[in-house]
C-alpha cells in the first residue's frame, strides 16, 4: 500500500493514507480494508526503508531512523554511488533492482522481492521479464 513501510495497518493509518493518496489508496479502499487491514503493509521503497529503519532490539520501525532518510524509489536510485545497467548486475543478494518509479530487492538465484501493487502485495518474482533497467547498492546499507 502506497506510503507505508512495514508497520501494521491500523484504522487511523489507513485513514491517513487515504487522505494522503486519494487515488493510489482511495481507489482500492474496499480491497485494502478486506485484505490488508491489521497486517503489515509497504510500498516498494518501503520494503527497503522498513529494513533500514528497523530497531532490531525492539522490532519497531521508526520513521527516518538509523541514518537512512525518507527517499522515494527514484531518489534512492539517483543517490546510489554504486549502480549499473541490469545486464551488468553481479549475483549479489541484497542489491536493489530499479526501473523508473519502482524498486525491489534481489535475493539471489534470479529472484526479486518486490511490493508489486495494492492487489498483489509483496511477492517473489523472477528478475527476468519484469522490466528492471538498473541495479544498485542501496545507499545507507553496508555491503562489506
Amino acid at each position: 500500500m502506497w506510503g507505508t513501510y512495514g508497520n501494521v495497518l491500523t484504522d487511523s493509518l489507513f485513514a491517513y493514507k487515504q487522505e494522503q493518496y486519494p487515488d493510489g489508496v482511495g481507489t482500492y479502499a474496499d480491497f485494502i480494508r478486506s485484505n490488508w487491514l491489521g497486517g503489515r503493509t509497504t510500498d516498494c521503497v518501503g520494503l527497503i526503508k522498513g529494513y533500514g529503519w528497523l530497531d532490531p532490539e525492539t522490532l519497531t520501525i521508526g520513521y527516518a531512523t538509523n541514518g537512512m532518510p525518507d527517499l522515494g524509489a527514484n531518489q534512492m536510485f539517483y543517490s546510489a554511488s554504486v549502480s549499473g545497467p541490469i545486464n551488468t548486475m553481479p549475483d549479489t543478494p541484497g542489491l536493489a533492482v530499479w526501473q523508473n518509479g519502482h524498486i525491489g530487492v534481489y535475493v539471489g538465484d534470479g529472484y526479486v522481492i518486490e511490493a508489486m501493487n495494492t492487489q498483489c502485495g509483496v511477492v517473489k518474482t523472477q528478475l527476468e521479464g519484469r522490466g528492471w533497467t538498473h541495479w544498485l547498492e542501496i545507499p545507507y546499507i553496508n555491503y562489506n
